[in-house]
């Protein structure tokens, strides 16, 4: 018997070991494993993160139309995923107005993370912390003629923003706003931030619209290079969309499909030439770099030239901007429609939101009024969530139903933002709040990630 035993030994340290040690090209590296199949690599990488793994299950949001949601400046816990969200606004008993943070590709938290950029239905802009406080209200902010107000990246009191012909850097004193004239744009009577772009990655571009032209302007130096035709905005298939990529090109969403110049997406060289046709359709699009530090594109459901990667043909993808353009599967999302966030390069956390596209009655409509009977056999993988996938696809966590009704306006959808260090999401939502007696209502709620 003790020779049995000590020749089970071995055979039982070797199994033991065999469960938690993998093979690896260095043979003097081990991949261990945790119990749940998972290398404690991966588990470092998205340790102290809030919400659940994706399971690939439906989940209906738990008390769907009952839910009430907290108080201004006050917090919940998501009933599905468990995510800490704090109400920053209540747009009726503040402003009398529906309040919005500005886009999926723009970063509505400043460079350290302790303010949020905000903007009234009519345009005026507010800025409240991670609370909700109001830091600068709307009446003590300065005039702007484009809601795309962008925070600085060297400077956690510093934006920009743009008035009459005028590029301005706002810096925060206490509750008001310092104004800095940058550059007065002689020969336009008007010139503009435009819509879902963001600063560039270095801290010192913006594309900037003046009349039908779109040109790129250093801060540091004030200089502003040659000019891209764009036409006026949504109008005769001219820009609908203007982004800056890494590496301070152009990204051009135009107002009309096809595969010919000034159509679908395309994207510019700073000396204003045509760098790439990308696609021959309009997509919800996002740019960053992968892990790598290549420049990618984020797309929600590549429809033409560059087929989706995913299994169900519309997911969200990433897309390399430089040639050949490899084109990979991000997370298969079965064509749900969705806004796609990519501020967190460093990171590499994309933040996906989905909305319904359908019109009321449906899925995501006001209750009573026109929610349809059978929204619950409906409802479909991810909807109406907000979810975190890594930029190699290797994770995904879902991290909160954002309960706004969606199908109801276009303002209701969440759009959320992820900030530029990826610890924050910040997301719009009616949250079936029907009887406000305003137009396009929402607030403005936070997710802290982690």
């Amino acid at each position: 018997m003790t020779a049995r035993r000590s020749g089970l030994a071995p055979l039982l340290l070797f199994v033991v070991l065999a469960g938690t040690i993998g093979c690896s090209r260095n043979r003097n590296a081990v991949a261990v494993t945790n119990a749940t199949g998972k290398s404690t690599a991966e588990d470092k990488l998205t340790s102290g993160l809030c919400g659940k793994r994706d399971d690939g299950l439906i989940h209906v949001p738990p008390r769907f139309n009952s839910f009430a949601p907290p108080t201004q400046g006050n917090s919940y816990s998501d009933p599905q995923y468990g995510c800490m969200i704090t109400r920053l606004t209540n747009g009726k008993s503040q402003f009398n107005l529906a309040i919005h943070h500005q886009y999926a590709t723009i970063s509505a938290m400043n460079q350290d993370d302790t303010l949020v950029m905000l903007t009234t239905e009519w345009g005026q802009g507010v800025i409240v912390d991670t609370v909700g406080h109001i830091v600068v209200d709307g009446h003590d902010f300065p005039a702007i003629n484009s809601s795309n107000v962008p925070w600085a990246r060297d400077s956690a009191d510093v934006f920009y923003y743009t008035n009459k012909n005028v590029l301005y850097q706002g810096k925060i004193s206490g509750h008001a706003v310092k104004s800095t004239a940058l550059h007065t744009f002689t020969g336009y009577a008007n010139v503009m931030i435009p819509d879902q772009e963001d600063l560039s990655e270095d801290g010192d571009h913006l594309w900037i619209v003046g009349g039908d032209q779109a040109f790129l302007y250093s801060i540091s130096s004030g200089t502003t290079g040659p000019g891209v035709n764009i036409g006026s905005k949504d109008t005769n298939c001219g820009w609908h969309k203007v982004q800056i990529t890494p590496s301070n090109k152009m990204l051009v969403t135009w107002a009309c499909n096809g595969g010919t110049r000034g159509k679908g997406q395309e994207i510019y060289n700073t000396d204003s030439t045509l760098y790439w046709h990308m696609f021959n359709s309009s997509l919800h699009t996002d740019i960053g770099r992968d892990l790598a530090g290549n420049e990618i594109a984020v797309v929600g459901r590549i429809p033409d030239t560059y087929k989706d990667a995913c299994p169900s043909g519309g997911g969200v993808d990433t897309i390399r901007v430089d040639s050949p353009h490899i084109v990979s599967c991000l997370v298969d999302v079965n064509w749900a429609a969705s806004h796609v966030s990519y501020r967190d390069s460093s990171q590499g956390w994309v933040a996906i939101s989905f909305f319904d596209q359908g019109a009321c009655p449906h899925y995501s409509c006001f209750d009573p009024q026109h929610l349809a009977p059978e929204w619950q056999p409906m409802w479909k993988h991810f909807n109406e969530e907000v979810v975190l996938v890594k930029i190699d696809s290797s994770a995904v966590f879902r991290l909160a139903h954002h309960r706004s009704r969606s199908a109801e306006y276009y303002w209701a959808e969440s759009r959320a933002a992820i900030s530029r260090d990826g610890r924050y999401v910040i997301f719009d939502s009616n949250m079936n709040l029907s009887d406000t007696g305003l137009n396009d209502y929402t607030d403005v709620y936070l997710i802290r990630v982690y």
